[in-house]
């Protein structure tokens, strides 16, 4: 089965949703970490809302429409995508990693597009590594595109979601 394109990045809770989701969607996702969603987050999601469709697919419960609000509150534009409680393939649990996939497709079918999903490889632990401190290399990565601490996956990750090139981030390392 080909995956389901999504133009945005799907905001969800935890890595379990990003699991199971990208099993049958190809996306750009970020996971706010349940309640966890502090001013850093917040920050981030809303530089990245200039440079991607943000979605918010949070679970259908009482902590997902706390998420829900906060991000609503505080980020301009936003869309939304919603599954009911009602689709879930597991009774005792409402996330999203618990619903039925299709769904999940349902939810998702005003995001869905036929082009490709732009990402970068960054390459980031081959060029970190070079540097006379890795460690050091990655927090001035984070700091200059004020990122959310992370591992080099995660830094990725973050630095897809903002689009900044391979180019750009070689020639930040290069000029420390």
């Amino acid at each position: 089965m080909n995956k389901i394109k999504i133009d945005g990045v799907l905001i969800v809770e935890g890595k379990d949703d990003v699991s199971y989701l990208s099993s049958f969607i190809d996306a750009l996702f970020f996971t706010t970490q349940g309640y966890d969603l502090n001013k850093e987050k917040i920050s981030f999601l809303s530089r990245a809302s200039s440079k991607n469709k943000l979605i918010i697919f949070t679970d259908p419960d009482e902590a997902g429409e706390r998420i829900r609000n906060t991000i609503k509150a505080n980020i301009k534009p936003i869309f939304e995508a919603k599954c009911e409680k009602i689709t879930r393939k597991d009774k005792k649990k409402s996330g999203i990693a618990e619903m039925e996939k299709t769904a999940v497709i349902e939810a998702l079918k005003d995001f869905t597009t036929t082009g490709e999903i732009s990402r970068y490889n960054y390459r980031l632990s081959s060029l970190i590594s070079l540097s006379d401190n890795p460690g050091v290399t990655r927090q001035k990565i984070i700091d200059k595109y004020g990122l959310i601490y992370g591992n080099n996956s995660s830094v990725e990750n973050q630095l897809n979601i903002l689009k900044i090139t391979p180019q750009e981030l070689e020639e930040f390392i290069n000029g420390n």
